[in-house]
Formats: C-alpha cells, sequence, structure tokens
C-alpha cells in the first residue's frame, strides 16, 4: 500500500513539474510571438494610408495577412484580429478615396480624425489582447461590443465606404 501511495505521489509531482516546466520555458516564446504581432501592426498601420501608387492595394494585402498571421500566432482572439483588420481595410478605402478627390502629395489621402478616433478602439483591443493576454480573455468581447457601437456612431453619417464596416468580409 506504501508503494501505491509513493507511486501516486510521484506521478502528481511529476505532472505539476511538467506543467510548470513548460509553462515557464514558453514564457518567452510567447513575449516574441506578441512583438511580432506589433510589429505587423505597425507595417499594417503604415500601409492603411493612400498615396496614389499603383502597387497599394497588395501592399495592404500582404500586410494584413502579416498581421492575421502573427496575430493568430499571439492568440489574439479571431474576432478582435478580425474588427482590426476591417477598420484598417476602412480607412485604407476611405484614404483612396480622399486622394482621388485631393490627390495632393502632402496633404491628400487623409482620413477625419471623427473616424480615426472611431477606429482607435479596434487598436487598444489588440493592444490588451497583445499585452494582457489573460485579463483580456474575460473582457474582449465586451469591448469589441463598444468599439463597434462607437465606430457605428461616428460614421453614420459617414460616406458607405465606413458605414458598411461591419457587412465587410474579413479575409482579402
Amino acid at each position: 500500500m506504501a508503494d501505491l501511495a509513493s507511486l501516486i505521489q510521484l506521478l502528481g509531482a511529476g505532472s505539476v513539474g511538467a506543467v510548470v516546466t513548460q509553462y515557464v520555458s514558453a514564457g518567452p516564446e510567447r513575449r516574441r510571438a506578441r512583438a511580432t504581432a506589433r510589429e505587423a501592426m505597425a507595417t499594417l498601420e503604415q500601409a492603411h494610408w493612400a498615396h496614389g501608387r499603383d502597387n497599394e492595394w497588395p501592399q495592404l494585402r500582404t500586410a494584413v495577412h502579416a498581421f492575421e498571421s502573427a496575430a493568430m500566432a499571439a492568440g489574439v482572439p479571431r474576432e478582435v484580429s478580425g474588427w482590426y483588420v476591417k477598420t484598417r481595410v476602412a480607412i485604407y478605402l476611405e484614404s483612396r478615396r480622399e486622394w482621388e478627390r485631393n490627390p495632393d502629395p502632402e496633404f491628400g489621402g487623409g482620413v477625419s480624425t471623427t473616424y480615426m478616433d472611431a477606429f482607435s478602439g479596434a487598436t487598444e483591443l489588440v493592444y490588451q489582447s497583445l499585452w494582457h493576454p489573460q485579463r483580456s480573455r474575460f473582457t474582449w468581447r465586451r469591448r469589441l461590443k463598444r468599439s463597434k457601437e462607437h465606430t457605428r456612431a461616428a460614421a453614420a453619417n459617414a460616406p458607405t465606404i465606413l458605414r458598411d464596416i461591419e457587412d465587410r468580409p474579413t479575409v482579402l
């Protein structure tokens, strides 16, 4: 009977040790994945502005795919990364529309600060998922809903590009 108790104790200690070791050793890898996602966000933030060039859409698609891959590896919820991508594509389309109206290299392609403020909620959601993944697990749904409501209210009188943002497919 003592041998059975010792065996159970040994198995329990080994299991706990394996879980703890795996969690601790995966820490640097998780941090690298989150850093890669943040770098992909920065690239996407640059790609969503129109400058009147022909290769902008392929660059935006490449940046979106890189971000989606990095966000998946970093554990960002799919709905959060999808909403972020939708807002970046909407900003690009609005920027492109403004560029066509005013093709000025210095001031053309700008987007109203009203829309940018509304879309910043998507960026904040991704930041929270990257910086505080455990805490954001409990709050991202509520915060995503709030971000969508804020965007909907800001874009109520906007061009159709911004008004129908939620109806657009996430995948490019």
